[in-house]
């Protein structure tokens, strides 16, 4: 059979993942991906109830495709060092490869007062003071410090993994496109995000020997409990769905073909990158400036 074959490029069957923040939202449609490819997944999430939903859908794909996978849903927080770790302790202990870590997890807390162009310098102050110590720090404890945490205590799983090959001893860290653009102010998670993109690279660069490969995924505008489809709610980034390249939010299937070649033989050449999964968002992205013309 020739090497170019889709089965040979992507077959990720028989591996262990472990999907963080895998009960809701784009964790949620990576599980399903995972299991309708016969990759065993250990779904984490702080809420057993969105496990229990995870677990559900993840058993309706496996009758539906026939999968041989396993499912298992560990409730622990990331963000809280304690819980993460007794996670890293569990998934040692329990768990005898870890082939793929995806670090989907994550939170975005907003500042409660927004500031428009042509708005007061009062105004300005009150919006950019608005957001809390708090807010940034339990942004950080999950987006970042969480993820670092639970890949530091994973390596040596990880490392074996890697050498098996075939794109085993996959690290996927979720960004954002915030961690870039500035056409909105959302410090706490843009900052987080940003440091994030960072991390991967400096954790691929000290990883580097034994080829645990970490990679960044900056997705666009997917349906989430972050990112709810209803267009009318003013948390929701999906009102900008127009803004975008490709007119319309992302499907799941999108996400999961971009998942399965990253931790695949197809993807193992790939290490310390970022791709934005985005529709072409950034590319419409501009700040904004007052004008009385």
């Amino acid at each position: 059979m020739s090497q170019f074959t889709i089965p040979l490029l992507y077959e990720v069957g028989g591996r262990q993942a472990i999907v963080t923040g895998g009960g809701s939202g784009l964790g949620q449609m990576i599980c399903q991906g995972l299991v309708a490819n016969n990759v065993d997944v250990a779904v984490v999430d702080l809420f057993q109830e969105r496990l229990d939903e995870t677990v559900h859908k993840c058993e309706i794909v496996r009758n539906e495709t026939g999968s041989a996978s396993k499912v298992t849903s560990l409730c622990y927080d990331i963000g809280d060092e304690v819980s993460n770790k007794q996670l890293v302790s569990f998934i040692n202990e329990n768990y005898e490869n870890v082939d793929i870590l995806i670090n989907c997890a994550g939170i975005r807390r907003q500042n409660p007062v927004t500031f428009a162009p042509g708005d007061s310098l009062e105004k300005l102050q009150e919006a950019t003071c608005s957001i809390g110590w708090k807010d940034f720090r339990d942004t950080f404890d999950v987006n970042v410090f969480g993820m670092y945490f639970l890949t530091a205590g994973l390596i040596k799983k990880l490392g074996e993994a890697a050498q098996k090959g075939d794109g085993r001893g996959c690290v996927i860290c979720f960004s954002s496109p915030a961690s870039v653009h500035n056409n909105q102010f959302v410090p706490a998670y843009q900052l987080s995000k940003a440091a994030i993109d960072h991390m991967v690279r400096i954790m691929a660069a000290e990883f580097a020997d034994k080829y645990i490969r970490v990679n960044a995924v900056s997705p666009g505008l997917y349906e989430s409990r972050m990112t709810p489809m209803a267009a009318d709610d003013p948390t929701s980034n999906i009102k900008y769905v127009s803004q975008v390249p490709a007119r319309r939010a992302g499907l799941p299937e999108e996400m999961v073909a971009l998942i399965i070649f990253m931790c695949s033989r197809g993807g193992a050449y790939l290490d310390g990158r970022n791709i934005r999964m985005d529709g072409g968002r950034l590319l419409t992205l501009k700040g904004h400036v007052y004008s009385d013309e």
